[in-house]
């Protein structure tokens, strides 16, 4: 089956008030946070794979995000890189996707729509996405996790520091525009389940040699 521009494995799963959890490379996913945390999930939870996009190369700079090579019972493989959805059965009533985004060096708003369409089409109901970044905190100490809901701080979840949207101004990610938009299609709030698009970022400790990018 075709929604915009993914390719999705059929029959459909019939998923249960589905919460997307997502990452985005390279932006912004220091030490591979995000990514490694969604695996994990996946293999934890047992997902199954539900799609990616039909032409990766379209929105993609394979000399930048480079193929992967691999061995499968002997036979000599290749992984393309890709935005990869999966998908988890989950507890109570309520399932979930699992989507891996990369960031996109050309055609970014159509790979941008296509990444709404498709959530919007499996009737998603949370979009969070999770990451991380490097600051200046000790090694000594835990790991600081910051949470926003609908750009105000998220209470009341143990270990999440709330954390208000700041008026930030500089350099930032195409990739923002996902959330902007499922806000804009009504993706947060529908008439009985309040959804909600989160976000929750890890400060890790910044090494030897490690940039912030700040002068």
């Amino acid at each position: 089956m075709n929604i915009g521009q993914f390719e999705l494995k059929e029959p459909l799963p019939q998923l249960r008030e589905p919460h997307v959890i997502a990452s985005l490379t390279p932006w912004i996913d220091a030490g591979s946070v995000g990514s490694l945390t969604i695996e994990r999930l996946e293999r934890f939870m047992e997902a199954g794979n539900l799609g990616g996009l039909k032409t990766p190369g379209r929105y993609f700079d394979f000399t930048r995000y480079r193929p992967v090579v691999y061995y499968e019972e002997g036979k000599r493989k290749m992984k393309v890189p890709n935005a990869d959805l999966r998908f988890a059965a989950g507890p109570n009533d309520r399932d979930f996707i699992f989507l891996h985004m990369l960031e996109p060096h050309s055609n970014a708003e159509e790979y941008i729509d296509s990444i709404v369409e498709v959530l919007e089409a499996l009737n998603v109901k949370r979009y969070c996405r999770i990451g991380a970044m490097y600051d200046a905190v000790p090694h000594t100490r835990p790991l600081l996790v910051m949470g926003t809901l609908n750009g105000e701080p998220l209470e009341g979840v143990e270990g999440v520091r709330g954390n208000r949207r700041r008026p930030y101004q500089g350099p930032t990610s195409i990739m923002n525009l996902v959330g902007d938009k499922l806000t804009a299609r009504g993706i947060e709030t529908l008439a009985a389940v309040r959804q909600v698009r989160e976000r929750l970022w890890a400060e890790l400790p910044m090494s030897c040699g490690t940039s912030t990018g700040r002068r």
